[in-house]
């Protein structure tokens, strides 16, 4: 019986067995691929993602201290990392190899599953549409969640007079809507207040009870600090997502009619406030806390 043939290689997150005919798993760091992909999902760039996992002092896979973003990347787009292995040929001098046959299913131990890798890929894309996420800061950690309370359109984070601001996309893009914004400090600050409040983990039993009072922590750590951690504000923003179902703004109050496109964008019109829904609770009214 001819002997079989030896592995060369495996990926960064995978080991080799001593007689190397077989892939050893690694649960160490397929809890980091899986966070890589958590992140990335909840709409993180691979900039970001280094960043966080670098104040995290999270071990890299290879010899560097650093995490690069080139490596993420790669790891996103990589289908070996729920087992499928793509046969490639070398010949004509091809330094990465060319497809050499159809894929093959299962060959690696998968560390996360189809649906998670295609659910990546479309965030991948969407955050390359905004042209990703770089830097020590997560700007919007409400990116993706909230809605306009008067059209249902998607909220965005926006610049006025050099000032970050959470304004309607009808609005940015010159189209109807209130034309008026709020500003992004206010308005975080405006959901802090609410998360933490006492009274709010009581209406919750069990898990959920649970994940709100970590969001709750979080939140007054962040709060604390003298200068907001990345880190922090990457696990509140991933926790956001698991809990808020519904957000909507109302950043001028009750407007009668529409202002111009033309109009000079408002910060912050008095009377402003927000609904929020956490899972399949009812709908809270939030009044800015400024």
């Amino acid at each position: 019986m001819p002997e079989k043939k030896k592995i060369s290689a495996a990926p960064s997150w995978l080991g080799l067995s001593e007689d190397r005919q077989s892939f050893l798993f690694i649960p160490e760091r397929a809890h980091v691929v899986r966070r890589i992909f958590e992140l990335a999902i909840g709409g993180m760039g691979s900039y970001a993602i280094a960043n966080y996992l670098d104040e995290r002092k999270v071990p890299t896979f290879t010899q560097t201290t650093k995490w690069d973003h080139t490596t993420i990347d790669y790891m996103l787009r990589n289908r070996a990392t729920y087992g499928e292995y793509q046969p490639k040929s070398f010949a004509s001098g091809h330094k990465k190899g060319i497809p050499n046959g159809p894929p093959v299913s299962g060959y690696y131990p998968a560390v996360i599953d189809q649906e998670t890798f295609e659910r990546a890929q479309v965030a991948r894309q969407q955050n390359l549409a905004n042209r990703g996420r770089k830097g020590n800061d997560l700007a919007n950690i409400f990116a993706g969640l909230t809605t306009c309370g008067y059209c249902g359109n998607e909220i965005v984070l926006h610049r006025v007079s050099n000032v970050q601001v959470l304004a309607c996309t009808q609005v940015v893009d010159g189209n109807g809507c209130t034309r008026t914004a709020w500003t992004y400090r206010d308005f975080e600050a405006t959901v802090f207040a609410f998360l933490i409040h006492p009274a709010l983990s009581q209406r919750f039993r069990g898990e959920q009870r649970s994940t709100l009072l970590e969001l709750a922590e979080r939140v007054a750590k962040c709060l604390t600090a003298q200068k907001p951690y990345f880190a922090t504000r990457v696990e509140i923003a991933i926790l956001l997502k698991q809990t808020v179902t519904h957000l909507a703004l109302y950043s001028a109050a009750v407007i009668e009619s529409p202002r111009l496109p033309s109009a000079q964008i408002s910060k912050d019109v008095r009377g402003r406030f927000l609904e929020i829904r956490l899972w399949d609770g009812p709908v809270d009214k939030y009044l800015s806390v400024l």
